[in-house]
């Protein structure tokens, strides 16, 4: 939107060559300015791209003796615009309480998310058809203003706001065009953030959904493996009744009965605890992992599955093989994975070798090596290139995300996967993962 023209006198021209020259200078300041924030947003990991932005707020308003700056995004069509980042001067006034563009300036937000942009030298610029920035201004606003809409991805995302509250200021086109590059940065951040988020929550979702469906795989097994418990301790208090109802004769098989009753009810709890906590949401949450423990859990979960298809697990854990850093859970779903695979593998072959081996070990250095070797058909030719890749499966009834997810999950956490055809029958799947080294040399320190 064009600036209206003001109503001062034009001034005569040696008073002008001093502001013209000031303004130049100005310009070429924050010129170079703007590449050394080009550089920035280019390096800026997503995770720090907000507390990145807010400091080069800072840098902008020093830049150009400005006295508060905003950035407002909109995240979807149907949300409501909202201030994201803030930066102001020392006892400059802040933005009003329970601040919400849309409601205080409704009409000016609307112009400004249409690709507007809106710029003020003294409010008596303010145009007449934006009332609501005229009483803003009236009110709290300041005394000259640039509001920038924020482009990425060919859309407007949000807007940046930059006030100025001690004195009205003029804003130079090449000043703007230079205002509006670093706007635009700012939004190709906010966008790559974004994205970020979106991808880990898609893959958390996948993830979850993973969970959910290999439940419906590991149900009729966790129904056996829970009523045996159950049914013990029915036994265990049947056999107590009786014993009470006669007067209770021996007492040592009454407390047994009991002990026993306590132990088992211990064990279904003990079942329930492992399949809540691999089957609900987690946070990631990374922390120092011992993979032979974790494995030993996971074939504990899956024991009556290994029980009902008849087949032999065997695990085999390095005592030289170092911990690493990870999120326990979804290390856990990576080991399910590959175990389940392996038993279908085995099932469906219908082979008379049922047997399955997991093997922790230390790979080359500062990495530990997961493996899972299985007595199966062995990988199809048609898919062994392809196996990771979405929705391959040779399941009759599989849906090609098993594979997907584990790779997923070892590649967020440094590491790699592969598949190998052994030599007789079968194949073998590794992970490897990155030793904590953190963890490693402060224990090195320690004993030195």
């Amino acid at each position: 939107m064009q600036r209206r023209a003001t109503s001062a006198t034009i001034e005569p021209k040696r008073d002008r060559a001093p502001r013209v020259g000031r303004d130049r200078r100005e310009v070429k300041r924050f010129e170079s300015l703007v590449g050394e924030l080009s550089a920035a947003m280019a390096r800026v990991p997503a995770d720090a791209v907000d507390t990145e932005i807010e400091s080069w707020l800072g840098k902008i308003c020093q830049a150009l003796d400005l006295d508060r700056s905003a950035i407002y995004e909109r995240d979807a069509p149907d949300k409501p615009v909202r201030t994201t980042h803030t930066w102001r001067r020392p006892n400059m006034p802040p933005f009003p309480r329970n601040y919400v563009p849309e409601k205080l300036l409704r009409a000016t937000t609307k112009l400004v998310m249409a690709g507007k942009q809106i710029t003020f030298s003294h409010p008596g610029e303010i145009p007449v058809e934006l009332a609501d920035a005229r009483r803003f201004v009236e009110r709290w606003g300041p005394k000259a203003s640039a509001v920038i809409p924020m482009w990425a991805g060919g859309r407007v995302i949000g807007a940046a706001s930059f006030g100025k509250f001690r004195a009205a200021r003029q804003w130079p086109p090449e000043l703007l065009d230079h205002l509006g590059l670093a706007v635009r940065l700012f939004g190709s951040a906010i966008e790559r953030k974004q994205s970020v988020t979106a991808m880990r929550a898609v893959r958390a979702e996948l993830r979850l959904a993973s969970r959910r469906n290999m439940m419906s795989e590991l149900v009729a097994s966790l129904s056996h493996e829970i009523n045996q418990p159950l049914g013990a301790i029915l036994s265990n208090l049947g056999g107590l009744a009786r014993l009470l109802t006669q007067g209770n004769p021996q007492p040592a098989m009454a407390l047994e009965a009991v002990n026993s009753a306590i132990e088992d009810t211990k064990r279904t709890a003990e079942i329930v605890r492992r399949i809540r906590f691999m089957f609900k949401r987690h946070d990631e949450h990374k922390t120092a992992v011992g993979l032979g423990a974790l494995v030993a859990e996971v074939v504990k979960l899956i024991a009556g599955e290994a029980a009902v298809r008849r087949i032999a697990v065997q695990i085999e854990v390095s005592r030289s093989a170092q911990r690493v850093n990870g999120d326990p859970v979804q290390l856990q779903q990576c080991v399910l994975n590959l175990m389940m695979n392996a038993f279908d593998a085995i099932t469906e072959a219908t082979s008379d070798r049922r047997e399955v081996t997991i093997k922790v070990a230390p790979e080359k250095t500062g990495w530990v090596g997961v493996s899972v070797c299985d007595s199966g058909a062995g990988i199809a030719p048609a898919v062994a290139n392809r196996l990771f890749e979405p929705f391959v499966t040779t399941k009759n009834d599989g849906m090609g995300l098993g594979l997907l997810v584990t790779r997923s999950i070892v590649e967020s956490h440094g590491g790699r996967i592969w598949a190998t055809p052994n030599p007789d029958r079968g194949a073998t799947f590794t992970f490897t993962l990155p030793v904590g080294e953190r963890k490693r040399q402060s224990k090195s320190r320690r004993n030195e």
